[in-house]
């Protein structure tokens, strides 16, 4: 290994499998209470409801490329071309992003399964917003199929995978 090897660009792993970003069970979006997300307004996805406090992971491999300035959204391009939001509670945006801790940062790239931070999702739910987390494909005309399957999900486990049109 080379002295300078950590000044090296890293790159996007290429990885087109989704991640539960949180340990919960699996929503379809249809089942989302918010209709810009049931009605796949800003892309399509799928949903987790938390059922532990905590960790927050990446959903896919890609870079950062937006954290909102209240920490509730996080955007994430991956190597195939995709464009990825996660999206963490329902109007949590009015908290101002007190319930949310961000370790990542704009241009890092990540692992799909890696820490991204944690929420708390007891203040959330005494702020009386919903806790669900939203993995939308915000840039539909590169997607050719999203696969998720229902289930139970630990924080990191795999929920499906993504194809894109060449």
């Amino acid at each position: 290994m080379h002295m300078f090897s950590f000044l090296k660009k890293q790159a996007i792993v290429k990885d087109n499998n989704l991640y539960s970003p949180v340990q919960g069970e699996f929503l379809s979006l249809d089942n989302v209470n918010d209709p810009v997300f049931s009605e796949k307004t800003m892309g399509d996805g799928f949903a987790i409801q938390p059922n532990q406090a905590g960790l927050i992971v990446s959903p896919v491999a890609g870079k950062i490329t937006m954290i909102a300035g209240t920490k509730h959204a996080i955007g994430i391009h991956m190597a195939n071309g995709l464009d990825i939001l996660l999206h963490l509670g329902l109007d949590t945006v009015n908290m101002g992003g007190s319930p949310f801790d961000i370790d990542a940062r704009v241009g890092d790239i990540v692992n799909g399964g890696q820490r991204l931070g944690t929420m708390n999702l007891e203040e959330i739910a005494r702020a009386g917003y919903e806790t669900t987390i939203m993995v939308i494909i915000t840039n539909m005309a590169v997607l050719k199929s999203v696969t998720t399957n229902d289930a139970l999900y630990q924080v990191g486990e795999k929920v499906g995978e993504v194809t894109v049109k060449v």
